[in-house]
């Protein structure tokens, strides 16, 4: 009990208590809100179904106190890279006997803080949130290992990753395993996971929150479009599909989304799962009878809406609306009747160039507020439209000679039905952007695509204010600064931008934080050993930077707040008091990607904590 609680009760037991009792209550009240606050829970990629990246219910972490407070508290144990974004559970209880660490077999057996996480080795672990261990396992609940059980059959000694079969840039080399954001639901205390395994095969399993074993499934993912089965049953047959998209539950079903690096064939597909027993409902891609199509969106999350309206972006592939072909799209889907209809779409008009110039409008995820849709991608262009009423495709006068690709992009016109269209980055855009209502009734979009400052963009009667926009101070540096990472000479910017969380006490004035993870020292496409860094800013004017987690010199060196390698594509997650960061590892020589096979990774991979000191 807080010790001011306590004077309180000691003076109050001296005085008259048909009055005073009454103002005891009010002052105890008062002064004891910090610890009994309604926790927050973070059960699916970027917050909620929305994917609004926002946490509007944090009342610890304001702007004050993350510039005079905060840094990184500990670090939590992972056996491999975290490429899916961590998940909170508030008051997690976990039965004692099934409790692995000593300190958390202590607390925890009525309940605590939670913080989920899978890894790229097929690991999922729930550890304390708010406990700083004292061995490698003191705080961990559970852990369960979805892999087969084999070495890892990648790179030198097998087909899949690192060769350049499976993964074009052998960005995960020597571990591929659980790559998406699962999902959680707390009804049916179950986290749904999708998992790779070196039979070529991916599973969705649904684990019990409470003890991490597996109640539903494993279901293996199979299905046909049209003559194209996902998975063929022949040997030396190599997946190259990949399940990056985070998982989507909504009005009970679950959806898994892939994309991949084929060339010839559908990349893009999407299952439609029972949730309650993993059973199959249907199977659809979006470019049926067509090439590619992936739904990959730099790992964001299908989004839905209350009606159960699912909303995705599609990459670079055939556009042909009349046979149900949608690349380069942004799509409304319907499941009705064990199947989904396209309720509506809007292509770009230059859709013609985004296929042929590799500028996939699926690079980032969809994002709903109020009645509108706004999505971008590679171009770095935001489309924001009514979601009742799509735009549809009105074409260009494409396709352009290869040689118009970049920088020279002709401009076209597409449907009046499109709200707004603009310019919002000069490099890909892969963090999809988010929508902040903060005080005085403003409302803020963030973006912060490759090669660019954060950017703030305020909505304004119905349109966003292009000429009103704020940037932060701090741009990544050009690729020919970083010679190892050199593809060709002035190759390029750094991806993948800024993967961003904003966190917020509604809209009470200083505390709105914008949160943006980004590459420190390197490409994080096109180079291993690429070093990340956390920075805050003031959410209510972004050219005010609050905090960051590596030097501000020239090298950005590293501090006692630096967190190791960036896992790209992981935005932070913000809840409770607390930071949570993926990372990919401690520290590895800057070596470009696809080059020679490193004979080892980096020696620890963690899961990075941050809170007040």
């Amino acid at each position: 009990m807080d010790a001011r609680v306590a004077r309180l009760r000691k003076q109050i037991y001296h005085c008259d208590r048909s009055l005073w009792s009454f103002f005891a209550l009010v002052l105890i009240s008062v002064f004891a809100t910090p610890a009994v606050l309604a926790q927050v829970s973070v059960l699916t990629r970027r917050n909620d179904n929305l994917r609004s990246g926002v946490n509007s219910s944090e009342t610890i972490l304001t702007q004050q106190s993350v510039r005079t407070r905060f840094g990184k508290l500990w670090t939590l144990f992972a056996d491999a890279k975290i490429m899916a974004q961590p998940l909170y559970v508030a008051n997690l209880v976990v039965p004692a006997a099934n409790i692995i660490g000593a300190t958390a077999k202590t607390k925890c057996a009525n309940g605590c803080n939670a913080v989920i996480f899978a890894t790229m080795k097929g690991t999922v672990y729930a550890y304390m949130a708010d406990q700083k261990p004292i061995t490698t396992n003191d705080t961990l609940l559970w852990a369960t290992y979805l892999s087969d059980g084999n070495a890892c059959k990648c790179g030198a000694t097998g087909p899949q990753n690192g060769s350049g079969n499976f993964d074009m840039w052998a960005v995960d080399d020597p571990w591929w395993g659980v790559l998406s954001t699962p999902v959680i639901d707390l009804g049916a205390n179950t986290i749904y996971v999708v998992t790779w395994t070196n039979d070529q095969q991916y599973r969705v399993y649904g684990l019990s929150l409470n003890t991490g074993q597996v109640q539903k499934g494993p279901t293996v993912v199979q299905g046909t479009v049209g003559a194209e089965t996902f998975a063929a049953n022949t040997n030396g047959w190599i997946q190259r599909r990949k399940q990056r998209a985070g998982l989507l539950l909504s009005n009970g079903l679950l959806y898994v989304a892939f994309g991949g690096d084929t060339t010839a064939g559908l990349a893009g597909w999407l299952f439609v799962y029972d949730a309650a027993t993993l059973a199959m409902k249907t199977v659809w891609s979006p470019t049926p009878g067509g090439r590619n199509g992936g739904i990959w969106m730099a790992g964001d999350a299908p989004a839905a809406d209350a009606s159960g309206n699912v909303y995705l972006q599609t990459g670079n592939g055939d556009l042909v609306p009349g046979s149900q072909r949608f690349g380069d799209s942004i799509v409304k889907l319907r499941f009705q009747n064990n199947s989904i209809s396209v309720s509506g779409f809007f292509a770009p008009c230059n859709q013609m160039l985004l296929d042929r110039c590799d500028l996939d409008q699926g690079s980032s995820g969809a994002v709903l507020f109020d009645e509108f849709v706004i999505g971008g991608g590679k171009d770095g262009r935001l489309y924001l439209m009514k979601a009742d009423k799509m735009p549809g495709y009105t074409p260009g006068p494409f396709p352009p000679p290869a040689d118009a690709c970049l920088p020279a992009q002709p401009d076209c016109t597409d449907s009046p039905d499109l709200v707004q269209k603009w310019q919002a980055s000069g490099g890909h855009i892969h963090g999809a952007p988010i929508i902040w209502k903060g005080p005085n009734n403003e409302t803020w979009l963030y973006v912060m695509g490759e090669g660019d400052p954060l950017k703030a963009f305020p909505f304004e009667n119905g349109h966003f204010n292009v000429q009103a926009m704020k940037h932060g101070t701090w741009t990544q540096p050009k690729l020919n600064q970083v010679k190892e990472c050199q593809i060709l000479a002035n190759h390029g910017i750094w991806m993948p931008g800024g993967l961003l969380g904003v966190s917020s006490n509604g809209s009470t004035a200083g505390t709105g934080i914008v949160w943006a993870l980004v590459p420190a020292d390197g490409d994080g496409n096109s180079c291993r050993g690429v070093k990340g860094m956390l920075i805050a800013f003031n959410a209510e004017d972004v050219t005010k930077e609050i905090w960051r987690s590596q030097g501000k010199d020239v090298k950005l060196s590293d501090t006692k707040d630096s967190f190791g390698l960036l896992a790209r594509f992981n935005p932070p997650t913000i809840v409770n008091g607390k930071v949570f960061v993926g990372t990919a590892g401690d520290a590895e020589p800057l070596q470009r990607y696809a080059g020679p096979r490193p004979a080892q990774g980096p020696a620890n991979y963690s899961l990075a904590v941050y809170g007040l000191k």
